[in-house]
């Protein structure tokens, strides 16, 4: 396999975590945003965070994407890349303050809990498909130009 081959099937593994990640996303904004017409949710502010987060962190999950999508194609911009750790990076610190929010959610009947548990479990796996995608990537393109994406932010 020439190198060209080879980063380009290395981009691809990167592509389909942020891929995986980004289809766990789609079911923890379908739970949230569904949580948000239930009454027993209506008008929490934790709420409404995790929701605005949700914006933050599907725009660099989707951003992250397409950057890789050209990366698998050929295109060898070094920007791509680093506009790609600078996603990675961004998504992260928006889904900390999601799960954060998350955390701050009021149940007030056992019922309830039903939906924290389900967005809990979505959470976690959008996080760790993130995950080993930033450490995938990192590990392909090394320190230094981890740090040069790094520094966008």
């Amino acid at each position: 396999m020439e190198p060209l081959q080879d980063t380009r099937t290395a981009y691809s593994d990167v592509l389909n975590q942020i891929e995986l990640s980004i289809k766990a996303e789609q079911v923890f904004c379908s739970i949230v945003t569904q949580m948000k017409y239930l009454p027993q949710f209506t008008d929490q502010a934790a709420l409404r965070t995790v929701h605005r987060e949700n914006y933050q962190t599907s725009y660099h999950r989707n951003t992250a994407a397409g950057n890789l999508e050209r990366l698998v194609a050929g295109d060898s911009d070094e920007l791509l890349i680093l506009m790609t750790v600078e996603c990675f990076i961004e998504t992260r610190q928006h889904d900390k303050v999601a799960e954060t929010a998350l955390g701050n959610i009021a149940v007030t009947a056992p019922e309830d809990k039903k939906w924290i548990v389900a967005a809990t479990e979505w959470h976690r796996r959008r996080k760790q498909h993130l995950k080993y995608a930033a450490r995938t990537l990192r590990a392909m393109i090394g320190s230094e130009l981890w740090n040069k994406g790094a520094s966008l932010v």
